[in-house]
């Protein structure tokens, strides 16, 4: 499957964002403030996964 470094560079960005919002956004349930901030934190490491070994499988290719 082929990662598009634009799409994954996007989602990222967005993720990294809504990660701080959330961390400053006053919640009734901190337990809920974490899975989503749990969750979000793993986008954002996926997603710059996914770039890294998607730029690393297009550098072989060349």
């Amino acid at each position: 499957m082929r990662i598009n470094k634009d799409l994954a560079d996007a989602v990222m960005m967005v993720s990294a964002i809504i990660l701080v919002l959330v961390g400053t956004t006053p919640f009734d349930s901190e337990a809920t403030k974490n899975v989503v901030m749990g969750v979000l934190g793993l986008i954002v490491i996926s997603m710059g996964a996914a770039r890294y070994f998607g730029s690393k499988k297009h550098a072989h290719t060349n």
